[in-house]
């Protein structure tokens, strides 16, 4: 079993995200002795923001006056790479909080790759059960966190949906978690 592990809240190790990827991590790898765990802390080792240049490369709508440098290469292979692990997951373990009402930058940064290549080739993504673990922010306003939250579950899932993810499930706290493993 192959599984990617992609965290992406700035806050460590106290963040809710972080502590529900590991717990489900760590029972995962307890029930599958030679699974394999694929790492990637998008807050620790952020991703570039897409550039307008780095969009045409990997949508392959490229424009030739525009100079192809070795920046821009790393970055078109980068992103190739991020969906190979996607691909080759058997399982994901997505830490999606919710920052400022929306996912953090970084984790944003990833998911434009990701959809930009899907859109450019056409082809529906690997299907791999996605363990999305949500969390939010007790926010002040006239919408509830529960409300906040549930909003920003479904732009995930409409994203995952658009690349082809039907296996997808939801865990904002621990007690959650034993639903969601169940693959």
């Amino acid at each position: 079993m192959n599984i990617l592990h992609i965290d992406s809240c700035a806050l460590g190790d106290n963040s809710t995200s972080r502590q529900i990827t590991l717990a489900a991590i760590t029972a995962l790898t307890a029930a599958n002795e030679q699974a394999t765990v694929l790492y990637r802390d998008l807050a620790a080792s952020p991703l570039s923001h897409a550039s307008g240049p780095l969009l045409q490369v990997i949508s392959q709508r490229w424009d030739a006056e525009i100079p192809m440098n070795a920046e821009l290469r790393a970055e078109a292979l980068q992103s190739a790479s991020l969906l190979q692990e996607f691909q080759e997951a058997d399982v994901v373990v997505l830490g999606a909080p919710m920052h400022n009402f929306s996912v953090p930058s970084t984790l944003k940064a990833w998911l434009d790759r990701l959809l930009e290549l899907h859109t450019a080739t056409g082809q529906g993504l690997a299907d791999p059960h996605l363990i999305l673990v949500t969390s939010g922010c007790a926010v002040m306003g006239l919408q509830t966190e529960a409300e906040l939250v549930g909003q920003h579950e479904l732009l995930l899932k409409a994203a995952f949906d658009f690349m082809g993810v039907r296996r997808l499930r939801v865990v904002r706290q621990l007690a959650d978690l034993p639903a969601a493993l169940a693959l």
